[in-house]
């Protein structure tokens, strides 16, 4: 059998186990965890769930590429955070695909690295056994991003709890982060398939820049926030941070966007564009931890429910305030030598894609993908920063809106970018 050539000596049948297993509570993954908020809710509240990893994983992520991937991560490791005691079930097929290459399946390598009490599988016939997954970890924990990935998303993962926190792709032999030079050279590694073709040299350098900037900057904040609680104690449970690379086909747009389409009071500019109806192929980057989020990490209070909505949000932009203007926020991080959050919008402004945070109860975003409506600019006339974005996000939910809805309440922070590559 197939299965065995990946697991020889993983498996053990226990006939007993579908007798003495609860399913009362369930969740199919992806399906489930791509469901509105008032779907996944109770799911929060739930001290044992039952996860079955569907045989269709691949098409469902296919079909649900409207929802970010790493926000099914992020809802999983609230899961894992809140002590709800995680039983993963895995379809005999997907099992065989997955294990074989982890870390190809970033929702599935995230669930292997969790702390959860059992996994299993199941094949054909129902027959249940028991999977021994150290396996499958060490493969995670070893794992280099593929420069080919363009076929396949791929995760780099630190398990830090698990005490495998510095993968090699990610830092250097005596566990420092890698410099930002070390990130330009990996990340030119990854996209010179990409830019190297029909693109002049220097475009193609200031490309890779602007990724390295991004990747560099939005890792090194899960380094400095994203492993330890307020009183600096390392997570000993479910710590776990990671970056997603995925390639992934912009959706087509067809209609014209005006002025009309958006309140006037949320404006400082608007290009009116005709939108294409052709498909723009993107690289999405996504970085995201089970650390304390922005509004613990800034304020140094937990966040409750009882906290203002409208605080959580002035939070995050007070973190993307930061270097916009003198003396606001200064940065004093030990060795750091980034432009924190800002620079990563300048970036984004540069390589026209977008930016989504989601932290607690917030998720806001800011777009620069052309077609849309270019807002919050900095006018053409200013003595300062013209044409400059200003540190503003919009709300998810209500789009060209900068008043934040409220969403279920999630661990840690998760950070999604969008560059158009053709």
């Amino acid at each position: 059998m197939i299965l065995e050539f990946f697991l020889p000596s993983s498996f053990r049948y226990n006939c007993h186990l579908q007798k003495t297993m609860d399913t009362s509570r369930e969740l199919s993954v992806p399906r489930d965890f791509f469901r509105s908020e008032d779907y996944f809710a109770p799911a929060l509240k739930a001290s044992s769930l039952l996860l079955r990893v569907s045989n269709d994983y691949e098409t469902e992520i296919i079909q649900n590429e409207s929802v970010p991937e790493v926000i099914a991560i992020q809802r999983l490791i609230t899961l894992a955070k809140n002590g709800t005691e995680l039983r993963v079930r895995w379809g005999m097929q997907i099992g065989s695909r997955v294990f074989a290459a982890p870390s190809l399946f970033p929702l599935l390598a995230v669930l292997l690295c969790l702390e959860c009490s059992e996994h299993t599988i199941e094949d054909e016939s129902g027959k249940v056994s028991i999977v021994d997954v150290q396996f499958f970890r060490r493969k995670i924990y070893n794992f280099r991003p593929l420069t080919d990935f363009f076929s396949d998303s791929q995760v780099v993962i630190c398990a830090d709890s698990r005490g495998q926190g510095r993968p090699k792709a990610l830092y250097n032999a005596d566990g420092t982060l890698l410099s930002r030079s070390d990130f330009e050279t990996f990340v030119e590694r990854l996209l010179a398939a990409q830019i190297g073709i029909n693109v002049a040299t220097a475009q193609a350098v200031k490309f890779s820049l602007s990724v390295s900037t991004i990747v560099a900057e939005l890792f090194e904040n899960t380094d400095i926030h994203g492993k330890s609680n307020l009183n600096g104690v390392p997570f000993r449970k479910n710590g776990v941070r990671g970056i997603l690379f995925k390639r992934i086909t912009l959706p087509s747009k067809s209609k014209k966007m005006t002025s009309h389409n958006i309140q006037r009071d949320d404006l400082s500019s608007v290009t009116a564009l005709e939108q294409s109806s052709s498909t723009a192929v993107a690289l999405e980057i996504s970085v995201f931890d089970s650390g304390l989020g922005y509004y613990t990490s800034y304020s140094r209070n937990e966040l409750e429910q009882e906290t203002q909505l409208s605080d959580e949000w002035q939070v995050v932009h007070k973190c993307l305030e930061r270097h916009y203007s003198d003396g606001i926020l200064p940065d004093t991080r030990t060795g750091h030598t980034g432009m924190g959050l800002y620079e990563v919008l300048r970036a984004l402004q540069y390589l026209k894609g977008k930016f989504e945070v989601r932290s607690g109860r917030v998720y806001g975003f800011r777009t620069f993908l052309e077609g849309d409506a270019q807002f919050q600019v900095e006018l053409p006339t200013s003595s300062t920063r013209p044409g400059m974005p200003k540190p503003v996000l919009l709300d998810q939910k209500k789009q060209f809106v900068r008043v934040p809805s409220p969403n279920e309440m999630v661990v840690g922070a998760a950070i999604r970018v969008l560059i158009p590559l053709s």
